[in-house]
């Protein structure tokens, strides 16, 4: 996975906290150092977008990038949306290719996590 540049997507909000959070996601993603180049970018709404994070990393000589959807269900923007960026930006780009992953969606640690974020709040009652 060294070799892979890793665009980490999520819905965008116009919460500063809301982007504080994912940002604060992204760089523990980052930290990990797994990956060759891990960069943030939003649906809508919030900055950068999707487009300007292709846009940058292209100019820096990426061409293979995996997008992973920072969502938790496998909605509309999964299905229809973000597929029909990419199909553009792979118009726009040439030599460029995008690995779409799924989103959080069903993952069984979701309930090992949702466990322990309740056991957690009654802890600290």
């Amino acid at each position: 996975m060294q070799n892979t540049t890793l665009i980490i997507l999520g819905h965008g909000s116009k919460s500063k906290n809301a982007i504080e959070d994912f940002n604060y996601i992204v760089k523990l993603v980052a930290d990990k150092n797994e990956f060759k180049n891990v960069a943030g970018a939003h649906m809508e709404i919030a900055e950068p977008s999707l487009q300007d994070v292709v846009k940058d990393l292209y100019e820096k000589g990426e061409r293979d990038f995996v997008i992973f959807p920072y969502f938790l269900y496998n909605g509309m923007h999964i299905r229809f949306d973000i597929p029909g960026i990419l199909d553009k930006l792979k118009a726009e780009y040439e030599g460029i290719s995008f690995d779409f992953t799924a989103p959080i969606g069903q993952d069984p640690i979701m309930a090992d996590l949702i466990v322990n974020k309740v056991s957690t709040h009654i802890a600290a009652k």
